[in-house]
């Protein structure tokens, strides 16, 4: 008794497409031919199979490169963007600012005083915070709009087709949506400032340029607000 040829598993799209087109030539080969080989038929019914085979397991495959590829892009506490996934985003719109002329607005936040939530009430409360931050901008911004977790209680914003003008007034409404949120950690419901900085870009500007201005904005005005606070405490004495 003969027996069948051993067909390989295909492991590439490109195989797969080959097994394809060889089962069809065989397909045609056996109908112009008139013929009812029992060997010919169980040849293609294997080959048919292995192909069914292959395009489910690439199907899988690509499903894992790409959930795999999301999570290098995605922070894994509160599920925005992390650095490199907003780093990305930004090099696509400054690309787009160079063949369009496109402006936009990056946003740095930064956690006042996060330190004391962790001290307070612990590390599992803090993040249950950053969530709840990272929520907020979420929800305060457009789907064209990318927001990140920087890493610690550091966010950004990315926000695309917008001036200086309407990015800050953006920013000013974001920051009293941050200000008056009132996170629930058990019993206890606790408030954060934050503190923010905005700076436009344009067709000229550059990555890692931009990034610094926009964290040296935060925290001059990190400053500012701690100085403030200060100055009240020390008339209120």
């Amino acid at each position: 008794m003969k027996h069948l040829p051993h067909i390989e598993m295909p492991t590439s799209s490109h195989q797969v497409v080959n097994l394809g087109l060889m089962a069809e030539q065989l397909v045609g080969d056996m109908t112009n031919a008139g013929s009812t080989d029992a060997r010919n038929r169980a040849l293609l019914e294997r080959a048919l199979a292995v192909a069914a085979a292959a395009e489910q397991k690439l199907a899988e495959q690509n499903k894992r490169i790409a959930f795999l590829e999301s999570l290098s892009r995605t922070d894994e506490l509160t599920g925005l963007l992390n650095r490199r996934g907003f780093v990305e985003e930004l090099r696509r719109a400054l690309a787009r600012a160079r063949r369009n002329g496109e402006a936009g607005v990056v946003i740095f936040c930064d956690v006042d005083a996060f330190k004391s939530i962790n001290d307070s009430f612990g590390h599992a409360a803090g993040d249950a915070v950053l969530r709840g931050i990272g929520q907020t901008i979420a929800a305060s911004v457009r789907e064209i709009d990318a927001v990140a977790r920087l890493g610690g209680d550091e966010f950004a914003v990315l926000l695309t087709n917008t001036n200086r003008r309407d990015g800050a007034k953006r920013a000013r409404m974001l920051q009293r949506e941050l200000d008056r949120a009132a996170h629930s950690i058990d019993d206890d419901l606790i408030r954060v400032g934050v503190s923010l900085g905005i700076e436009a870009y344009g067709p000229h500007d550059e990555i890692e340029d931009l990034l610094v201005r926009a964290d040296m904005e935060m925290y001059c005005n990190k400053r500012r607000k701690a100085a403030n606070t200060l100055r009240v405490a020390e008339a209120a004495e």
